[in-house]
């Protein structure tokens, strides 16, 4: 009896042998494509016909978050010239080193905060 238990074991196979066996095929997930970096050339018009080119980029999750938060009032609404500084500083990257001073001379900085704030919109879903 004891040699046929023993043939009886040696006929199974173990767990882990059984886990070698089966060839288990993991799916491959697709690599999410980071956001971090990504550009988008704006364009805005001038009163005299001509066309000033920005480049925006992407500053990440954390950092737009930041801009929110450090352009948000106690009472809940966005400080527009606080934002508009934030924008500047961190997604505005060409020409570089824009600060809101530099519109009083040139034009549009309403449309370029606008439209840098649908480009972090985008971005940010």
């Amino acid at each position: 009896m004891a040699e046929e238990l023993q043939a009886t074991q040696a006929a199974q196979p173990t767990l882990a042998e059984q886990v070698q066996q089966q060839s288990v095929q993991i799916p491959e997930v697709a690599k999410p494509v980071s956001k971090f970096g990504q550009q988008k050339e704006v364009e805005i018009k001038r009163a005299d016909g001509g066309v000033d080119k920005y480049l925006l980029q992407y500053p990440g999750i954390r950092k737009a978050m930041e801009i929110i938060d450090n352009s948000t009032m106690p009472n809940g609404q966005l400080a527009r010239s606080i934002f508009a500084d934030q924008l500047l500083e961190h997604v505005v990257v060409q020409p570089a080193n824009l600060s809101l001073d530099d519109f009083d001379e040139r034009e549009g900085i309403n449309q370029l905060v606008d439209a840098a704030d649908e480009f972090l919109g985008e971005l940010w879903k």
